[in-house]
C-alpha cells in the first residue's frame, strides 16, 4: 500500500495539495473509495479517498496506524561529498536502511564544489529522494538533509562517533568496529563519518580523532564510499533488530 507524507496543514484539512496529487492521480490512476496511509512524521492513519481532482485529493481516516520501524538509535551520515550522482544513492538506500539524518560534507578532497544557490537546489533535490525512499520503506519519518562544510560542523551532540577509515583496514585492525557496535545504547546518538573518493585528509583525521571519532575498518576489504554508508547501517540492525 502507498504512503505519503504530508503537511501538518494537509493533515489537518484531510485535503492533500502537493505533488502528491499528480502521482494520487496520474501514477497510480487512484479513484474514490481507494485507500493510502498518510503521516506527519508524527501520528499516521489509513485514509479513503472522498474526492480528487487535478489540484486536490480528499480523503477521510480509516484507523490510526501504529509504526515501529525506526531504528533504535540515530544515525547521522556525514558523507564526504562523492563524484557524480553517487550522493543521492546513499540518501536513497540510507534512507531505506534507518538513516535518522544525512549531512553531504564539503572536505578538502571533494572534487564537487557548490555555491550558495547549487547548494539549495541540490538540497531541495535530496530532500525529495529522502522524502520518496521513506514513503517506499514505510519509515515514520524523513531524514533530514543539510549540505554542510566539514569546518562549519559540530559533533558534540553525538554519543557514538565512527569514522570509516580504510586505513585501519590496511593495517588489519578490525575489531573497533565491533567493539563500538556491542557498546550502542538505545535511543543514543550516533555519527558515521565517510570520507569521499580521495579520502580523509591528514589534518580532518587528526581533528576528528581529537572530537572522539573512532578508526573502523569495515571488515578486510576497501570500500567505495557509496558503499560505506550501507555497510555500517546493515550493521546497526543487525546488531541492534535481529541479533538475538
Amino acid at each position: 500500500m502507498q504512503k505519503y507524507f504530508i503537511s501538518k496543514e494537509e493533515f489537518k484539512n484531510q485535503r492533500i495539495t502537493s505533488d502528491d496529487v499528480f502521482h494520487i492521480t496520474n501514477v497510480l490512476r487512484s479513484k474514490v473509495g481507494d485507500s493510502f496511509i498518510v503521516s506527519d512524521m508524527n501520528e499516521e492513519y489509513l485514509v479513503e479517498i472522498t474526492e480528487l481532482n487535478k489540484k486536490s485529493v480528499c480523503f477521510k481516516i480509516v484507523k490510526e496506524i501504529f509504526n515501529n520501524n525506526e531504528l533504535p538509535v540515530q544515525v547521522t551520515i556525514f558523507q564526504g561529498y562523492p563524484k557524480g550522482d553517487k550522493i543521492e544513492d546513499i540518501i536513497k538506500h540510507g534512507t531505506e536502511l534507518g538513516a535518522f539524518s544525512f549531512v553531504p560534507t564539503l572536505m578538502k578532497r571533494s572534487v564537487v564544489k557548490l555555491d550558495d544557490s547549487k547548494i539549495k537546489n541540490k538540497t531541495e533535490r535530496f530532500s525529495k529522494i529522502a522524502k520518496e525512499a521513506a514513503e517506499q520503506s514505510f519509515r515514520k519519518i524523513v531524514p533530514n538533509v543539510e549540505i554542510k562544510q566539514f569546518k562549519e560542523i559540530d559533533f558534540s551532540d553525538y554519543d557514538i562517533k565512527i569514522l570509516c577509515y580504510e586505513e585501519s583496514a590496511k593495517q588489519n585492525e578490525l575489531i573497533n568496529f565491533k567493539k563500538t557496535l556491542k557498546a550502542l545504547k538505545l535511543n543514543q546518538k550516533v555519527a558515521v563519518l565517510i570520507g569521499p573518493e580521495g579520502g580523509i585528509e591528514d589534518k580532518e583525521l587528526d581533528e576528528l580523532i581529537q572530537k572522539g571519532f573512532i578508526p573502523c575498518a569495515l571488515g578486510g576489504r576497501i570500500l567505495r564510499t557509496e558503499t560505506a554508508s550501507m555497510y555500517v547501517l546493515s550493521a546497526i540492525s543487525y546488531e541492534l533488530e535481529l541479533k538475538s
